[in-house]
């Protein structure tokens, strides 16, 4: 298993650099093959259940990490992040969840750790696998429960103000996600 998954990252980055250097635009081919190598890994996988973690992680990693190489908008690219990436999971049989709740925390780790807009990302991402789960037929209340409780629980990471602002920017932003906080977070 480690052979498929060895190496997502910098093949999803150097691929999302490709796509879109020139054109400072996330590019129908990036968002492309964010879902093509989510599908693409999960099928080799003989565990989709016990891979979805790992490559729905790698793989919005990597495509953050590639945007920010190519000076594009990584609140906008986040979207289509969280989207594809849900998308491709579900595509596969994997969880919508799972797959939201790893997304979202990946992207909002990278985003911190190439000095992005995290709230905006945080933000986008959910957004986009809420998307991704009511295009799919998907249980939108659970991607949303858990997409919401991974960014802030991704933002808690890098500080407590970022935190707070996620939880406001994501009560004004995402239905359900007042109610979601009220609860004590996971």
């Amino acid at each position: 298993m480690a052979g498929i998954l060895a190496g997502i990252v910098n093949e999803v980055k150097d691929g999302i650099v490709a796509a879109i250097s020139g054109t400072n635009e996330i590019t129908s081919e990036a968002t492309k093959l964010v879902r093509d190598t989510v599908v693409n890994t999960l099928r080799a996988s003989e565990d989709i259940a016990g891979t979805t973690i790992q490559v729905a992680t790698d793989v919005a990693q990597g495509a953050i990490l590639g945007v920010s190489q190519t000076g594009a908008s990584l609140v906008s690219a986040a979207r289509d992040v969280g989207k594809e990436v849900v998308a491709g999971v579900s595509e596969v049989g994997g969880d919508a969840g799972v797959a939201a709740e790893h997304a979202v925390k990946s992207t909002v780790k990278a985003t911190s750790e190439v000095g992005g807009d995290v709230v905006g990302v945080a933000v986008n991402t959910v957004e986009g696998t809420i998307e991704a789960a009511g295009e799919i037929g998907g249980d939108v209340s659970r991607v949303t429960e858990k997409a919401v409780v991974a960014a802030v629980e991704a933002a808690e990471e890098v500080s407590t103000e970022t935190a707070e602002a996620v939880k406001n920017a994501l009560v004004g932003a995402i239905k359900g996600a007042k109610d979601i906080l009220k609860a004590p977070l996971k």
